[in-house]
C-alpha cells in the first residue's frame, strides 16, 4: 500500500511540475530559515555545557549599594569563594577568575598583544573541565612565575603543542615558564582564555578584603544539594564575616548600612543560564541574549508556518483539477481512509523532498548567516545522530501538519458530484484560502515593520547629538606604557599641525567599567542628598578634545595650581545636586577633610557616555596632574586633511617614545558605533527574514493567482468579447487579492505597532514609531503582491478569446 501511495504522488509530482516546483520552493524556504534559526539557537543553548560538572557549577552574582545606588556584580568578595568551602559542608570546592586584561607577549622578537589572559586558582581544574594536554593540573598554577597556555597558543609562539617549560616575556620583562599546555576552550564558553596565570600573585588576591568584589567566583555544589538552601544561610555568613570587615574599614555596621538604603546582596547562578541570562555588566565574555533566542525562534515558527500555509491553500485551491480522479477512486472502491493516506504521502514526498533541498540550501547560505549572526555554526552538527533523527522526526510532523487540511477536505468530494462536473459545489472553498492568505501576509508585514523599526532605531542613534564630537578623534592604546612615556608622546604628538588637541586620560566616552562614589552639596551629609556620581580623571585638554561644551564657568587652566581641587560637572549632577548656578560652590564626598572637597569651576553639557539604553547619568570631571592609577589611553583630535600621514607622524612619535611596545589605535566613532553592533545584526538579519517571508507568501499568492485565473479563463472570454479592455480584466482579477493584502495590513498594523512599543522601551532614547513606518510597510505588501497577481492577471487578460471559449 505504501509503495503504492509513494507512486502515485510520483507521478502526480511530476504531472503538475509548476504547481510542485512553488510548492517544494516555498516549504524549501521555510525549512531553510528554520534550519539555520534552529542552528543559531542550539549553540546559543549548548553554551557551558561541556563542563563536566557543569548542573553542579555556580558563579556568585552581587548587588552592593555604598551610595544609595545598587550595582549588579558578575564578582563576589575576594575570601568569599574559600569561605563557602570552609564553612559550607554543601560546597565540594570553589574557584576564582578574573580578567588579566590587555597583555605584551613575546618568546622571541616583536611583542604581541593579547587580550585573552585570566587569572585563576588553581582549583580551576577541578572546578571546570580543561582538558590538560602536558603538564599537572595540580601544581600548574601553584608556582610563582607560571603561566598556563591552549594547545593554539602554544602552536603561535612555539610552532609545536609541546611547549612544557618554555618561557615567555609579559609586559616590560617578566619571564614566566609554560607549566601545563590545555586544550583549546571552546566557542561556546561563557569565558575565554589563551594563557590562565597564578591569581594568588595578585595584589587584589593577596588584601583578601570582604569588601572587595573583584573576581568571579564560582562554586561547586556536593550531589544532590539544593542551591536554595545555600542561599539561605548567605545571611548568617554576612554577620559572621561583613560585619566585622565593615567595622574595621568603615566605621560601620551591616545594619547601619542596611538602614542608610545600601547594603550587599549575593546569589547563585547557575554556570550554563549565564550565557543567555546574565545582566550584569562585566561579564568575562561579550554575553548572549534569551531574548533574542525566542525572537528569532518565534520568527523561525512564522516563517515555517507561512510555508505551511502555502501548502494548504495550494492543494485545495486544485481541488477542481482531482476531483475527477477523486471521484474515479471512490466509484472504484477506496475508502476515505485510503484516500486521506494517499494525500499525506504526498505531502510527506513534498517536505523530504523539501528538506534536502533545505539542506543544501543551508550548506549554501550557511557562511553568509554566519557573518551576519557573528558565529562559526558547523553544518556537520545538522548530522549529528540527535539532530538527524529530529530533523526527520520534525519533517514528518510538518508534512502531517501540511497535509492534513488537504487530505480530509479532498477525500470529502461526493463520488456521483465529481463525476458528473459538480466539484465545484463542494462547500467551504474560499473562506479557509482566504484567511489563510491574510495570516499569511500579517506575518509577513510584521517582520517587514520590525525590520523599518530597527533600522530607524540604528538611523537615529547615529544621527542623535551626542553633546559630544565623535568624529576624527583618534585614541592610541598605551597599556604597559608608562605614565611619563604617554605624557612625552602626547607633547610631542601636539606639535604636529596634524594634531588640534590631545589629553591623556582615564576614561572617554564609550560604555566600560568605571568609578564612582557618593557626592554632597556643601553644608549637607545626610544620606538622603548624597548623589552618586561618575569621577573621571582628566587632564586640561580633555574639554577641547572631546568636543564638550561648557554650559557654565571655565575649563580647567594648564599650571594652575588650584585648579588640582576644582571639579567640572555635568548638567545632570547640578541638577540633581539642586543646584541652578553651581559655579563657585563646593561638593564633598563625605569626607569633612580638604581631601574630600572639590570646588565646582564649570559645567559641561550633559553628554551620552552610556548605551542610549540608559539615561544621562550625574558625571564628575576632576584634573588629577599625575593621573596615578586612573589613566588608560592618549587620544587625539586630528585636523581635517591628511588623516593618514599624521597617523603615520603619530607611529613614528610612539615608536621614538615608547620602543618596543606596538602602534594601536582606533577611532572613537567606530568604538562607538560598536555599542549597537547587535542591533546591526538584528537588523540584517530580520530584513533577511522579512525577505523570506514576503517571498514565501508571494509564491503562494503567484500559485493562488494562477489557477483563479484559470478557473476564470471562460468569464474572461466572454467579458473581453463583450468590450472588456485589458486593465479592466486584471483589475478584475487582481482587487480580491490585493483587498486581502490590505486586511492583512489592518491586522497586523495593531501588533507591530505594540512589538515596536515593547522594543523601543529598551532605549531612554529612541525614535518614535511614525506612520511613515506602517505606510512602507503596507506599500511594500501591496506593491509586491500586485507585481505578483498582476503578472498572471495581465497573462490571463491578453488570452485570445477565442481559444479561451473553444477550451471550454
Amino acid at each position: 500500500m505504501l509503495t503504492n501511495y509513494l507512486t502515485v504522488a510520483v507521478r502526480t509530482f511530476l504531472r503538475n511540475k509548476g504547481y510542485s516546483a512553488l510548492t517544494l520552493l516555498s516549504l524549501a524556504l521555510g525549512l531553510t530559515v528554520t534550519l539555520l534559526i534552529l542552528l543559531y539557537v542550539a549553540d546559543e543553548r549548548s553554551y557551558d555545557r561541556h563542563h563536566q560538572k557543569a548542573n553542579r557549577i555556580y558563579r556568585i552574582n552581587s548587588e552592593v549599594s555604598f551610595n544609595l545606588s545598587w550595582n549588579k556584580l558578575a564578582s563576589a568578595p575576594t575570601p568569599m569563594g574559600a569561605t563557602l568551602k570552609r564553612d559550607f559542608p554543601e560546597v565540594e570546592n570553589a574557584v576564582r577568575l578574573g580578567a588579566a586584561g590587555s597583555m605584551l607577549v613575546k618568546s622571541t622578537g616583536e611583542s604581541v598583544r593579547e587580550e585573552k589572559g585570566l587569572y585563576a586558582d588553581s582549583t580551576v581544574f577541578d572546578v571546570f573541565t580543561l582538558p590538560v594536554l602536558a603538564g599537572n593540573p595540580r601544581k600548574a598554577l601553584a608556582a610563582p612565575g607560571s603561566v598556563v597556555i591552549t594547545e593554539s597558543t602554544a602552536r603561535k609562539y612555539f610552532r609545536t603543542p609541546n611547549a612544557l617549560n618554555r618561557t615567555l616575556t609579559f609586559n616590560n620583562g617578566e619571564v614566566r615558564r609554560v607549566t601545563a599546555v590545555i586544550r583549546d576552550l571552546p566557542a561556546q564558553s561563557h569565558f575565554q582564555a589563551d594563557f590562565l596565570l597564578p591569581l594568588h600573585e595578585t595584589e587584589a588576591a593577596r588584601v583578601n578584603k570582604w569588601g572587595n568584589h573583584i573576581f568571579k567566583t564560582y562554586v561547586l555544589l556536593r550531589p544532590g544539594t539544593d542551591p536554595g538552601a545555600v542561599e539561605a544561610r548567605f545571611e548568617q555568613m554576612l554577620r559572621t564575616y561583613m560585619d566585622p570587615a565593615l567595622r574595621q574599614f568603615f566605621n560601620t555596621t551591616l545594619a547601619e548600612t542596611r538602614k542608610a538604603g545600601n547594603g550587599f546582596r549575593y546569589h547563585l547562578m547557575p554556570l550554563t543560564d549565564i550565557h543567555l541570562y546574565s545582566d550584569r555588566g562585566e561579564e568575562l565574555a561579550p554575553a548572549g541574549s534569551i531574548g533574542y533566542v525566542y525572537l528569532f525562534t518565534g520568527i523561525a515558527g512564522l516563517i515555517l508556518l507561512i510555508a505551511v500555509f502555502n501548502f494548504v491553500n495550494l492543494a485545495t485551491a486544485r481541488s477542481a483539477r482531482r476531483a475527477r480522479e477523486i471521484g474515479v477512486r471512490k466509484v472504484l472502491g477506496s475508502g476515505r481512509g485510503s484516500l486521506v493516506g494517499q494525500f499525506l504521502a504526498e505531502s510527506l514526498l513534498y517536505t523530504l523532498l523539501a528538506l534536502a533541498v533545505a539542506v543544501g540550501g543551508v550548506s549554501l547560505l550557511l557562511p553568509l548567516f554566519n557573518q551576519l549572526a557573528a558565529k562559526a555554526l558547523p553544518l556537520s552538527r545538522l548530522l549529528e545522530g540527535p539532530y538527524v533523527l529530529a530533523l526527520l522526526a520534525g519533517t514528518v510532523g510538518v508534512g502531517l501538519l501540511a497535509g492534513l487540511y488537504p487530505a480530509f477536505y479532498l477525500s470529502s468530494f461526493g463520488a456521483a458530484a465529481v463525476v458528473k462536473g459538480k466539484a465545484g459545489a463542494v462547500p467551504g472553498r474560499g473562506g479557509l484560502r482566504s484567511t489563510l492568505v491574510v495570516f499569511q501576509f500579517s506575518l509577513s508585514i510584521l517582520l517587514i515593520v520590525g525590520t523599518l523599526l530597527i533600522h530607524r532605531q540604528l538611523r537615529y542613534i547615529q544621527t542623535r547629538a551626542l553633546g559630544f564630537d565623535k568624529a576624527q578623534v583618534v585614541v592610541v592604546k598605551t597599556a604597559q606604557a608608562s605614565l611619563s612615556q604617554a605624557l612625552v608622546f602626547k607633547a610631542e604628538a601636539s606639535r604636529h599641525r596634524g594634531v588640534q588637541a590631545g589629553t591623556v586620560s582615564g576614561f572617554l566616552p564609550v560604555p566600560s567599567r568605571r568609578g564612582g562614589d557618593a557626592w554632597y552639596p556643601e553644608g549637607t551629609a545626610d544620606d538622603k542628598y548624597a548623589v552618586p556620581v561618575q569621577e573621571w580623571k582628566v587632564d586640561p585638554g580633555y574639554v577641547a578634545t572631546l568636543g564638550l561644551g561648557l554650559r557654565q564657568g571655565r575649563n580647567f587652566t594648564p599650571g594652575r595650581a588650584a585648579d588640582t581641587k576644582a571639579v567640572l560637572i555635568n548638567e545632570s549632577a547640578a541638577r540633581q545636586l539642586g543646584y541652578a548656578n553651581p559655579v563657585g560652590k563646593v561638593i564633598h564626598n563625605g569626607d569633612n577633610s580638604a581631601v574630600g572637597r572639590l570646588q565646582v569651576i564649570g559645567v559641561v553639557k550633559d553628554f551620552h557616555f552610556e548605551s542610549l539604553r540608559s539615561d544621562i547619568g550625574p558625571l564628575l570631571l576632576h584634573q588629577d596632574t599625575a593621573l596615578a592609577q586612573s589613566w588608560e589611553a592618549v587620544s587625539f583630535r586630528l585636523a581635517p586633511g591628511d588623516v593618514p600621514g599624521t597617523l603615520a607622524a603619530l607611529e613614528k612619535g610612539w615608536r621614538q617614545t615608547v620602543p618596543g611596545l606596538p602602534f594601536e589605535y582606533a577611532f572613537l566613532d567606530a568604538s562607538f558605533d560598536a555599542l549597537y553592533r547587535s542591533e546591526q545584526r538584528t537588523g540584517q538579519l530580520f530584513t533577511a527574514f522579512a525577505a523570506v517571508a514576503i517571498l514565501i507568501a508571494c509564491l503562494g499568492l503567484f500559485g493562488l493567482s494562477a489557477f483563479t485565473a484559470e478557473q476564470r479563463t471562460k468569464e474572461m472570454g466572454i467579458r473581453k468579447l463583450f468590450g472588456a479592455s485589458v486593465p479592466q480584466l486584471v483589475t478584475l482579477l487582481s482587487r480580491d487579492f490585493l483587498r486581502l493584502v490590505l486586511l492583512a495590513n489592518v491586522v497586523a498594523g495593531p501588533l507591530a505597532w505594540w512589538a515596536g512599543r515593547q522594543w523601543l522601551e529598551n532605549y531612554a532614547f529612541r525614535t518614535g514609531i511614525g506612520w511613515e513606518v506602517f505606510g512602507l510597510a503596507a506599500a511594500g505588501s501591496v506593491g509586491v503582491a500586485l507585481l505578483t497577481v498582476g503578472f498572471q492577471a495581465l497573462r490571463a487578460a491578453l488570452a485570445n478569446p477565442v481559444e479561451s471559449l473553444r477550451n471550454e
